[in-house]
């Protein structure tokens, strides 16, 4: 099995408005590490500028339960 993709590694994806600064440590707290059991792509902010839009974090999960748990706190 290869897993050299973000995406193959961390199959659940969720997104969020909340900063980084109060998500991530409520994901070590409560998931675990980064790159262990979950996963960071920061803001696009270039797309926020053009487009005008809301800058969301997405974040991907090892398993489902992870992406669950994060959904209902920070969705």
């Amino acid at each position: 099995m290869n897993w050299d993709s973000v995406e193959q590694r961390f199959p659940w994806e969720c997104r969020t408005y909340h900063p980084h600064e109060v998500v991530v440590p409520w994901l070590k707290e409560n998931i675990g590490e980064f790159d262990g059991e979950w996963y960071r792509y920061g803001s696009d902010i270039a797309q926020g500028i053009v487009a005008g839009m809301p800058l969301y974090d997405v974040y991907r999960f090892r398993d489902e339960q992870a992406a669950v748990l994060f959904g209902l706190k920070w969705s």
